[in-house]
Formats: C-alpha cells, sequence, structure tokens
C-alpha cells in the first residue's frame, strides 16, 4: 500500500480507511495523493475511454476526502466511478469503489447492496467484501458484520481488512482482540508512513481504553514522529491532556488538529475544552463552527442525523434532536444510533424511555466512553444509583478525557451520588 491509488492497489485503496472510524490520514498540500489525481486527471483527458483510470480516479478522489475531510470531492469521485461503470460494467473494483463511496456519505443500506452486487462477480477479492462489513455494521446488523469479517479475513489479511475485524471486536468490547488484529494491521508489509500513523493512532485509541495511557502516548508519538500533521493522533493527545487535566495543552492540540482535518468532532473537543476551562466565548465561536461543518457535509449528500442529533442534544435544541435521532435511527439502528436517540430523550427529560434506548445501546459491551457516560447519567437521572455508579466510573477509568465537558459532568453526577 505505498502508493494506495495506482491501478494495481485499488482494491487496497477502496477500503484503506473503515467508515465506522473517522480517523483519516492529513496531509499537506504536496501529498502524492494530490500528484496521483493530477496524474490520473491528465490520463482521462488523453483517453475518456481509460476505465482503469477512471476508476482509479474516483479511488484517488475518495482517499482525499480522508485526507482532507473536503465532502465536495464526492461528486467528481462519483463522475469517475459512474464512466468507469459504463466502460467496465464487469469491474467488480469499480462497484467496491461505488460502495465506498456511498459509506463515505452515510448510504449505507445502498452500499451493502453494492458490495454484495460486487461480491457476487469477484468472491475472491477482499475489497467488495470490506464494503459489506463496513456497511453492516453501520446498519447495526452486528452479527451478520461479524461472520463477514470472518469472510473477508479469510481472504486476505492486511491493514484494511484486519483494522476492520479490529473495529467489529471493540464494538463488542473485546479489546484484547481489537488490540491484537490492530497490531497485525500493523505489521501489513510496504506501509506507508501514513498507513503506519493511521494505524498507531487507532492502537493509541485501543491502549487508553485497556487502560495504559503511557503506551497510548507512545504510539501517539510514534505517528506524529512519522507525519507531524497526523490530525487523529493529535486529537488523541489533547484527549490524553484533558484526561490528565491539563486543559491549556488540550485546547492547543485540538486546535492544531481541527486546523489540519476540519472534522466536526475535532471542532467539537476542542470546544469542549474551552469551555471547560472557561473560554466561553471561544468555545460559542468554535461550536457555531463545528455547525457549519456539519452543515456542509449535509450539503454534499452525507447523513449526519445521528451527529446531529448528537451535537443538538448538547448544544442546540433537544427536540429538534429527537427528531432527527428518531431519522437516524429509522434508517440505521445502531448502537450509536440508539444512543443519540437516548440521550435527546433524556435531554428533553423524558428518561424512562431513554433508558430503554440507552440499554440498546451498550447491548454490545462496547466500552465507548461516551455511551457509558450517557447510559449512567440516565441512570442517575431515574434514580438507579448502582447502575449510574457502574457506568459512570467505568467511562471515566475507560478514558477520563473522552470529553472535556462530559467527563466533568460525569464527575459531577457521581460526587452528588456519594452525598
Amino acid at each position: 500500500m505505498k502508493q494506495p491509488v495506482t491501478h494495481a492497489s485499488s482494491e487496497a485503496a477502496v477500503a484503506a480507511t473503515p467508515s465506522s472510524r473517522s480517523a483519516a490520514v492529513a496531509v499537506a498540500a504536496t501529498s502524492p495523493t494530490v500528484a496521483e489525481i493530477a496524474r490520473l486527471q491528465a490520463l482521462v483527458t488523453t483517453d475518456p475511454t481509460d476505465a482503469d483510470a477512471q476508476r482509479d480516479l474516483g479511488f484517488a478522489l475518495l482517499q482525499r476526502v480522508r485526507e482532507t475531510a473536503d465532502p465536495s470531492l464526492y461528486a467528481p469521485a462519483a463522475d469517475a466511478f459512474e464512466t468507469a461503470r459504463r466502460l467496465a460494467p464487469d469491474d467488480a473494483l469499480v462497484l467496491a469503489g461505488i460502495g465506498g463511496l456511498q459509506l463515505g456519505k452515510h448510504q449505507f443500506a445502498e452500499a451493502l447492496q453494492t458490495g454484495r452486487e460486487a461480491v457476487a462477480r469477484s468472491p475472491n477479492l477482499a475489497a467488495p467484501r470490506a464494503v459489506v462489513v463496513d456497511a453492516l455494521v453501520e446498519l447495526g446488523r452486528y452479527d451478520e458484520a461479524d461472520a463477514a469479517a470472518g469472510e473477508m479475513l479469510a481472504i486476505r489479511a492486511d491493514l484494511s481488512t484486519l483494522a476492520r475485524v479490529s473495529y467489529v471486536a471493540e464494538l463488542h468490547g473485546r479489546l484484547d482482540v481489537a488490540l491484537s488484529a490492530m497490531r497485525q494491521a500493523g505489521a501489513t508489509p510496504g506501509l506507508a508512513p501514513e498507513n503506519v500513523a493511521f494505524v498507531e493512532a487507532l492502537l493509541g485509541n485501543l491502549l487508553v481504553y485497556t487502560g495504559d495511557p503511557a503506551a497510548a502516548a507512545h504510539a501517539y508519538a510514534k505517528a506524529l514522529a512519522l507525519v507531524p500533521a497526523h490530525a487523529p493522533s493529535l486529537a488523541g493527545e489533547g484527549r490524553l491532556a484533558v484526561g490528565a487535566g491539563d486543559l491549556d495543552g488540550a485546547i492547543a492540540l485540538f486546535q492544531r488538529a481541527a486546523d489540519i482535518l476540519p472534522l466536526p468532532e475535532y471542532v467539537v473537543a476542542l470546544a469542549d475544552a474551552q469551555s471547560a476551562a472557561g473560554r466561553a466565548d471561544q468555545a460559542a465561536r468554535n461550536f457555531k463552527l463545528a455547525r457549519a461543518e456539519i452543515r456542509l457535509f449535509q450539503a454534499s449528500g452525507v447523513v449526519v442525523d445521528v451527529e446531529l442529533a448528537l451535537f443538538e442534544a448538547d448544544h442546540g435544541d433537544p427536540a429538534a434532536a429527537l427528531e432527527l435521532a428518531k431519522a437516524g435511527y429509522a434508517a440505521t439502528p445502531t448502537v450509536r444510533a440508539a444512543d443519540a436517540l437516548a440521550w435527546a430523550l433524556h435531554r428533553l427529560g423524558r428518561d424512562m424511555e431513554a433508558k430503554t434506548r440507552s440499554a440498546e445501546a451498550v447491548r454490545l459491551g462496547s466500552r465507548d466512553p461516551l455511551l457509558l457516560y450517557h447510559a449512567g447519567a440516565i441512570a442517575a437521572a431515574l434514580g438507579d444509583i448502582k447502575d449510574a455508579r457502574r457506568d459512570l466510573s467505568l467511562a471515566l477509568e475507560t478514558d477520563p478525557g473522552f470529553s472535556a465537558t462530559g467527563a466533568a459532568e460525569a464527575q459531577r453526577i457521581l460526587d452528588s451520588l456519594a452525598d
């Protein structure tokens, strides 16, 4: 995967970053992907009937979306893939690319259909199977995703497949399996520095969850030594700083991550840290920026109901959050959609209903501290002291820096339960 957008490695390119993970590799304007896009654009300009070049241009543009978080690139990527499909209707990799684009836009039902069509055409390719795994995960069909991940891994064990196996295990709280799979992913031969940084950032996140922040810090530092502008690792260091009580350090790190890769999650983390540090005006500006970024993705055809629901529940209109969460859950009944629905209901004071959805959100055994914090806060609101203490304590034990404001609120609720 040294050159993840060449003809020879298109299969790897489509699945380089699982859609269910937001970690993207940030690079400078001189990125090899920029040069590759220019090369492929020249090829298709010279010969618009070059199906391979059209296909690989689509892959290159998708890679650039991952690198820049620029959703406007989805449209030219779609054009390239559709042209390739007209020219080479039997190419399963073209379908896998279209499936990858649909995953990026959160069109998960469509991606599942496309991925399965690609698998039917080329059962021995891993990339179409990776699309199927991602789609099943994001549709909340976890047992099927687990089985599909095993079938995918039997075809090929490398970064793209092992990262997905790791994530499926993480969702189920099997952190030892998730760590092992991610370490194996890092051992894939010939990884480019950006790929190694990607693995190290995910390893760092898992190491935090397993209670080893020192090892996590080492993983983030290793990633940043390879790719100094690696936003996911900077954000990882920011969360470690929050957990250590260093809000000023966290603010600086989140600001760098957001400057490099303008994803709403980094801007929200920055605003949360600023809010916890008493910088209300700065926080308000960044919450406004995060809303604008979410709307930008929405305008580019990305379905953001669940993400926007959580944002509205915490920083906007809980009634609007509930409607968004209902829509998100109806389309993709995942644990995260259930959590968004639970949190919106909680914000509206409807805690009995919230508890049902919150129980659904944690049913797999995930150690995601946000899900645990929400479950604990809802339990506390209902007077379920035992459950509240358990979930809030586990959230803070898992990652005391998961959110500057969320962690502070979790601790405040825990302290109140001790009275």
